[in-house]
């Protein structure tokens, strides 16, 4: 990371942007704007050396956290902002999304709550935990609806309103057959059947519970953690990316497993076949984890969640792989991806593993704030978990 990457992507309040505006005629720079998930994972990212970033993020999204049920936001009580664009463009008008009054404020996330717990605690302020004392115990009370709500647990969809996202895990999507290859699509190329439960929510959904557990010093919120735990090993295995709305397994092994084992949200018995999943070479390439395992029906290596690289994605994983004792494979995973990012220049938002190497993808942003964060974070091997 450096000073102008991180400048870049640094709002004058001092949280991170998703990314950049465009640097130049070939850089989409999509995503100038507040995003939870985004700016919160950066904010972990950057938090050994930058905690200031995480006060300014935490602060500016309680100060948006949800207050009431709203089906065209997908606005809930506590729950954290997905978008918020005080000035939406008109582009976000003619997709049908909720602007009012010339603002989007939209909720549509699966797992930007559970971050936001997660990166409260991992920060470890206790000042700052009393002064955000409300929004924690908001956001813990929406995570415990949503857990109950879906079974045990964190599902998304179906949409109630038109416009806004489909599907909402990091994997997001307006629609997942569109030509760049967004969200999640079962092997026979049909959308899953919502409400749908992706891996990598439950994985952050189980660090939040622990979260909870050591902010509010209540045991409770760990049993929840364990509880949840022992379902997500009963509704997935090495080979799942989801479960569907009838709970069947949607198929697809990829970078998942690696937030799974980063989030230690597996039974002891089960994570060496997780890790050894995550490693063979379907996945695990010279510049990082694939998002799609090379040899899914639906893979494509240029496919935004379908196939790419992302950085912030592939240091969940080595974080994950190191937790599990994977260490050659973990040190795989980190110098693959450092060296990547040497040779494509900047912070690209992800980029294609072929036969050459890495390649930019025309749709990714070429700064893109995850991205500055994970590159700091590989090169220090801070894994994000305080512990």
């Amino acid at each position: 990371m450096t000073v102008v990457d991180l400048e870049r992507v640094r709002s004058p309040e001092g949280w991170p942007y998703a990314s950049s505006d465009s640097v130049d005629a070939d850089d989409p720079g999509r995503f100038h704007a507040l995003f939870g998930r985004d700016s919160l994972i950066t904010s972990l990212q950057l938090l050994p050396v930058r905690p200031d970033v995480a006060r300014a993020t935490l602060r500016a999204l309680a100060g948006l956290q949800g207050k009431r049920d709203d089906p065209e936001t997908d606005e809930e009580p506590g729950k954290i902002v997905h978008e918020y664009r005080p000035h939406a463009e008109q582009r976000f008008v003619d997709m049908g999304w909720p602007v009012r009054d010339g603002e989007l404020r939209y909720y549509g996330s699966a797992d930007g709550t559970s971050w936001f717990l997660v990166v409260l605690e991992t920060l470890g302020d206790d000042a700052l935990t009393d002064e955000l004392a409300g929004a924690w115990k908001a956001a813990a009370g929406w995570l415990e609806r949503a857990l109950e709500r879906g079974g045990g647990l964190v599902r998304h969809g179906p949409r109630r309103a038109s416009g806004g996202l489909v599907q909402q895990g990091w994997r997001d999507t307006t629609g997942p057959h569109a030509a760049y290859g967004g969200g999640i699509l079962c092997a026979d190329g049909n959308v899953p059947e919502p409400p749908l439960a992706d891996a990598d929510t439950q994985a952050v959904a189980v660090a939040a519970l622990r979260a909870v557990a050591r902010l509010s010093g209540h045991s409770a919120w760990s049993d929840l953690a364990d509880r949840t735990v022992a379902l997500i090993a009963q509704s997935f295995d090495s080979q799942t990316m989801a479960v569907d709305g009838s709970n069947a397994r949607v198929t697809g092994a990829g970078s998942q497993l690696g937030w799974l084992l980063w989030a230690d949200a597996l039974p002891a018995d089960v994570r060496d076949g997780y890790a050894e999943r995550l490693c063979q070479p379907d996945v695990l390439t010279d510049f990082g984890l694939r998002t799609l395992s090379s040899s899914h029906p639906q893979f494509a290596p240029e496919a935004y969640h379908r196939g790419a690289v992302w950085p912030f994605d592939s240091w969940l994983g080595w974080g994950g792989l190191r937790a599990a004792g994977f260490t050659e494979e973990a040190e795989r995973v980190r110098t693959g991806v450092l060296d990547a990012l040497e040779r494509l220049g900047g912070a690209p938002e992800l980029y294609a593993v072929i036969e050459d190497g890495p390649q930019r993808i025309p749709i990714a942003n070429q700064v893109q704030a995850w991205t500055v964060g994970a590159r700091w974070a590989l090169e220090h091997e801070w894994n994000g978990r305080g512990r």
